[in-house]
């Protein structure tokens, strides 16, 4: 399995690889699911998925903070 930073960056460019990424939420978005009531458990799971397609379409990847960044970042405060 591909790691998730490698398929995000692939999704971005490639709407096919946008699949790879819902299976790999797949099962927290169901587990999320059991803690609703049945009859909005289809829509809430439609409106999950299309959330994450939407944050994997707009995520920069290159506004990812390195480990000095957040380093700096814990120190300020």
């Amino acid at each position: 399995m591909a790691v998730l930073y490698d398929l995000v960056k692939e999704a971005q460019t490639d709407y096919a690889v946008e699949a790879a990424v819902i299976d790999t939420f797949e099962p927290k978005i169901k587990k999320s699911l059991t803690m609703t009531k049945t009859q909005n458990r289809e829509d809430l799971e439609q409106e999950l998925k299309l959330h994450v397609i939407h944050y994997v379409r707009t995520y920069s990847l290159d506004d990812v903070p390195g480990l000095f960044d957040l380093e700096r970042e814990a120190n300020k405060g």
